[in-house]
């Protein structure tokens, strides 16, 4: 019984902790899956935004733990043209100078070599009209400062931060093959999980196992000692005796008594012969 307690403590045990580890792995899966679907994040006081993006094939992309910097709106805002933004950096500030700018006018390339020339450290391009996301193709050459092109929504609702040096702005690094990425670290993940399941099950298996035998050994019973038989109250048996008997048949083997058969009075009432 204690054995089938210990098993049974043990799954309950092993399955909590699985749906630990099952929890963990979603989360972690579905973090990456929103890193994934938006690399540019607003952080303000009272929230946090995610944007879905695509990077520019010209513009270097964003390494480490991301850029963060504050957002202006372009002067002109297609900059097409040289741009007019009078924007100085805030002192003792680590925030980067980044440019919002509308698609049209000219080429994504043309934009983001306006931006790097007035100063800014990235450029985020939104769309003029609703719809699809497009690629970013252009000239490498010369181009050193990340870009990334978001919808026209996103565009609007980063447009009402634009300026504000307590909203941080982030382009975070995406994954390279992003797809292979997650399976990779799901597969590992999954690795990880179930070492550590298979572990506490055979650790706990083996003390179970090396515990059994001891209970076993508790709970087993020998027999009444020798000593104690001999102090049992005794009888013969007579025809005299036999009315005050509860039976003329030993309980045990089932045979009748005979005439002068020594009697152990069991503690049960029966008579027992000392033979047996």
């Amino acid at each position: 019984m204690e054995a089938d307690v210990s098993i049974l403590s043990t799954k309950k045990g092993l399955l909590e902790m699985m749906n630990l580890w099952v929890f963990w792995y979603l989360s972690v899966v579905c973090l990456l899956g929103c890193r994934v679907l938006g690399n540019v994040v607003l952080v303000g006081k009272n929230e946090t935004l995610s944007f879905e993006d695509i990077e520019a094939n010209f513009a270097p992309s964003v390494r480490g733990s991301g850029k963060c910097g504050t957002l202006y709106v372009a002067e002109p805002l297609d900059a097409c043209s040289t741009l007019t933004n009078k924007v100085e950096p805030v002192k003792n500030s680590t925030h980067d100078l980044f440019l919002l700018i509308i698609r049209g006018g000219c080429s994504f390339e043309d934009k983001v070599r306006q931006a790097q020339a007035a100063g800014f450290k990235a450029a985020i391009i939104y769309n003029d009209e609703y719809g699809d996301l497009v690629a970013m193709a252009g000239n490498s050459a010369g181009v050193q400062i990340p870009a990334v092109f978001v919808s026209r929504v996103s565009g609007e609702r980063l447009t009402k931060y634009a300026g504000d040096i307590d909203v941080e702005v982030w382009i975070i690094p995406s994954f390279e093959n992003s797809a292979w990425s997650i399976m990779a670290i799901s597969f590992i993940s999954l690795l990880a999980m179930s070492a550590v399941l298979a572990t506490c099950f055979f650790v706990r298996r083996h003390r179970i196992r090396r515990d059994l035998p001891r209970a076993s050994r508790v709970r087993e019973f020998h027999g009444m000692s020798s000593r104690l038989v001999k102090a049992m109250p005794s009888l013969i048996f007579t025809s005299v005796l036999e009315d005050n008997c509860t039976s003329v048949t030993c309980a045990i083997c089932l045979e009748d008594y005979i005439v002068g058969d020594k009697l152990r009075i069991l503690p049960c009432r029966h008579r027992l012969p000392q033979g047996i």
